[in-house]
């Protein structure tokens, strides 16, 4: 007999369990990303259309520097079957043929770009419709502090470059904007720097570091890009709601 997969609950169970899993992983977190963005000023269609171009933006980097440093670069395991002597089938694995290549230095659309331009807009309209002059000095705390976490934890990696544990750019930021930030200030604050700080501390202070510089061994790395981007979208929208 074949094997085969039964759910035994019934079509209302198992439509109800579609109608949970929507709710639980794409209903709810818009619904969060809308509510944030709100906060920031932004209606609820701009901020659904800001996630949808964080996603996409996610898998596009842009190169900007080639660097002369060379890292080695593993080619594909090949895999072969042939026969032996006896005539029964087997494996030969060849091991992948190393070659150098320059290091190459992208920014990431997502993780990056747009987190840049949309700080610089609710810095803009922060000014613009509050006067909030007094907010620069408490997004530059926050964002000290939230950069100084991150480099203090930022860690060489084999397959993104570089890493940031998920949570601490939000953790910290929030911790920073609760108790010290007027409350007016808090949202933008709490995305201008946990955004902003992540990127400082978890790429470009490590990258200007020559030491941790030289231990970054993959052929593309990518500010904004897998290692930190997590952090980055957790930071900017997980922090302003608790806000």
């Amino acid at each position: 007999m074949k094997p085969y997969f039964q759910f035994s609950g019934g079509v209302v169970s198992a439509l109800l369990f579609m109608v949970a899993l929507f709710f639980l992983f794409v209903f709810l977190p818009v619904s969060m990303v809308a509510e944030a963005f709100s906060k920031l000023g932004l209606t609820p269609a701009q901020g659904v259309l800001m996630l949808i171009a964080i996603l996409v933006g996610r898998m596009v980097n842009i190169p900007v520097y080639t660097s002369e440093r060379l890292v080695v670069v593993s080619g594909p395991r090949l895999m072969q079957f042939g026969m032996d002597e006896a005539g029964r089938p087997v494996r030969i694995e060849q091991e992948p043929e190393s070659e150098l290549r320059k290091q190459v230095f992208a920014v990431n659309a997502g993780g990056l770009i747009l987190p840049f331009l949309l700080s610089v807009t609710f810095l803009i309209r922060q000014h613009m419709v509050f006067q909030a002059d007094g907010v620069y000095p408490w997004i530059g705390f926050v964002l000290i502090m939230v950069a100084g976490g991150c480099y203090a934890m930022a860690k060489p990696d084999a397959l993104t470059g570089m890493r940031i544990p998920l949570v601490l750019p939000a953790l910290i930021t929030f911790l920073c904007v609760y108790f010290f930030v007027p409350e007016p200030f808090r949202p933008v604050a709490a995305y201008v720097s946990g955004t902003m700080g992540a990127i400082l501390g978890g790429n470009l202070i490590p990258l200007m570091t020559r030491r941790f510089r030289n231990s970054v061994g993959t052929p593309l790395v990518v500010i904004g890009g897998p290692g930190t981007f997590g952090g980055v979208f957790v930071a900017g929208i997980l922090s302003v709601l608790l806000a």
